[in-house]
């Protein structure tokens, strides 16, 4: 299955970026395509921690936390037509923090018939997602200071 890479520079900590970005509630914040993130486990974020999703044109997913260690890394895998893990890396630099994406998606039943479209958009998406992801992140970590 492809992969799909992104990264971004974000001008403040990695613990800062780890603790807006892994709950995922944050993304209803910068993603344009997400219209629904609840969380559905009680207790703080972290591995286990489900959400209920839906973007733009997407069924309703449920999404688990499956790997998580503050402030390194996070991965979150769904179920559904089009089944995805996602995983986040940060790296410290210089300028604040490295963020590295890695959105694995694989097709199911007759979502493969339009899976290489579905590649095109999400591939531009994704690019665009970091870009917003930026833009919060940094508007979040000047708003504590």
């Amino acid at each position: 299955m492809p992969v799909i890479r992104n990264s971004v520079l974000l001008r403040c900590p990695p613990e800062v970026v780890f603790d807006y970005l892994s709950d995922h509630r944050a993304e209803l914040e910068w993603n344009p395509k997400c219209e629904v993130m609840e969380k559905l486990t009680d207790g703080p974020v972290g591995l286990g921690t489900k959400y209920r999703a839906k973007w733009k044109s997407s069924p309703y997913v449920e999404l688990v936390t499956v790997a998580f260690d503050r402030p390194h890394s996070w991965t979150m895998h769904n179920g559904g037509p089009i089944e995805v893990t996602f995983t986040c890396r940060l790296e410290p630099v210089a300028e604040g923090t490295r963020l590295l994406a890695a959105f694995t998606p694989t097709p199911h039943g007759w979502f493969r018939l339009i899976f290489p479209i579905f590649l095109l958009v999400i591939r531009r998406e994704e690019r665009a997602n970091m870009g917003y992801l930026r833009d919060a992140v940094e508007r979040r970590a000047q708003a504590r200071q």
